[in-house]
């Protein structure tokens, strides 16, 4: 596991940069916009320039706005500053000084906080999407008119179902298959809403692995949207609630690396929570990735996994690392070890499998010509390989790589690492 980050004021972490601009030679943002102040040096100087309210003007908060937080630069550092953690710090501030705005205190404080109005809110959507530009399968494109938002975006169609509306609350083995775990499924809002299949999935396996699986519904979104924005005060009473949603199970598994990455943060963003900190260290010491529990926790055998059902043919396949994975959770060979462990399937791994996809969360729709940039990248290293499929296990990683390979002609199919373990339902 990389070391845990520590919370320390973001001025002061300003004034240890050394404008060296080893940040910019990895930024993902900066290799394609090539603005000092895309990258954390930049960024670095504006904030050490700061003296007053004023000083947090627009183009102040786009600038902060346009990092994917995907921690390129974190190792890149000779000084160790957490770039992440400073540039949280100032989306903080700008809300303590500017406010949030309207948009997103709708989008966060009166949809996101309250989880049935929320999925109401989507109901409602989903019905509606039937108007937007239909592309292939269950996707569709943003139009034109939604320019601030990414027009042309392919994005997935909300559910017609929710997840939390197509399993049980408590999922047992199969007769005959002995318990051997309970487990807590932490939905997110990409499994619950977009996905219900990944997180059908995730419980059909579990069980046949003698694990019972409980999820509760009063759960919601892990927070980091949230947290990205600066609205803490909000993120902190979502999180308050999820771990009380969890606080009876031993672990958490999740299936989206961006939640994973924020459950497991809890403790750095809530530092100063009324609670205590013990209690959040507590939460986080529960979370895990599902390879990473299928593989540390379960301890599944090569034998084991090698027993799923295959596809009725071999299937040669690349990995991306979501970058809240491998550089946020420190996990890289447990994905890896599932995959080839897997008979009818052949890894090739493509360069560079850490590089940023570009989506970082809203990064990804409100600055969709920069986010393309990054992905065309991605979209080079995959052709590379040959490979028919893309594995990943990040679901806004997944959409953004769908995007990109339909933008370029591309036909390879977008996986979710259980789609690899258990077959679709007939």
């Amino acid at each position: 596991m990389p070391k845990k980050r520590k919370a320390v004021d973001f001025r002061e972490l300003a004034q240890k940069c050394l404008r060296c601009g080893l940040c910019t030679t990895v930024c993902p943002v900066h290799q394609v916009e090539a603005d000092e102040y895309t990258a954390a040096r930049g960024r670095n100087l504006l904030v050490n320039q700061l003296k007053g309210k004023k000083d947090f003007d627009r183009n102040f908060r786009r600038r902060f706005e346009k990092c994917l937080l995907c921690g390129s630069c974190l190792p890149q550092c000779p000084q160790g500053i957490s770039i992440d953690l400073l540039t949280l710090g100032v989306r903080e501030e700008m809300v303590r000084k500017k406010g949030l705005g309207l948009p997103k205190s709708l989008v966060f404080r009166f949809a996101m906080r309250d989880r049935e109005r929320f999925g109401k809110i989507l109901s409602t959507a989903c019905k509606l999407q039937r108007y937007l530009p239909a592309g292939e399968g269950k996707i569709r494109h943003l139009p034109a008119f939604l320019s601030g938002l990414g027009a042309g975006r392919r994005i997935p169609e909300i559910a017609p179902v929710f997840l939390r509306n197509e399993i049980q609350e408590v999922s047992r083995p199969p007769e005959g298959i002995a318990p051997r775990r309970r487990v807590g499924l932490f939905m997110g809002c990409a499994l619950d809403y977009l996905f219900p299949e990944i997180g059908k999935k995730m419980v059909r396996f579990l069980n046949r692995q003698g694990v019972e699986v409980v999820t509760p519904m009063e759960q919601g979104c892990c927070a980091l949207p949230v947290i990205g924005a600066g609205d803490m005060d909000t993120a902190k009473e979502m999180a308050l609630r999820n771990m009380a949603a969890f606080q009876n199970l031993d672990r958490v598994i999740t299936g989206c690396a961006t939640c994973g990455s924020a459950l497991k943060d809890y403790d750095t963003f809530f530092h100063r929570a009324s609670n205590g900190r013990g209690k959040l260290a507590d939460f986080v010491e529960k979370v895990r990735d599902f390879s990473e529990f299928l593989v540390r926790d379960l301890d599944l055998s090569p034998q084991a996994l090698a027993s799923t059902e295959g596809w009725g043919k071999s299937l040669r396949l690349t990995y991306h690392d979501p970058c809240h994975l491998r550089r946020y959770q420190g996990i890289t060979e447990e994905p890896r070890r599932i995959i080839s462990s897997i008979p009818w399937v052949k890894l090739v791994e493509m360069d560079a499998p850490d590089l940023c996809c570009g989506m970082g969360g809203s990064f990804g729709l409100s600055y969709y010509e920069t986010s393309k940039k990054i992905a065309d990248k991605k979209a080079a290293a995959i052709q590379e390989t040959g490979a028919e499929a893309v594995v990943t296990t990040c679901p806004g990683c997944r959409m953004q790589i769908l995007d990109t390979l339909r933008r370029h002609g591309m036909q390879q199919r977008v996986l979710h690492i259980v789609d690899l373990l258990e077959p679709d339902e007939n």
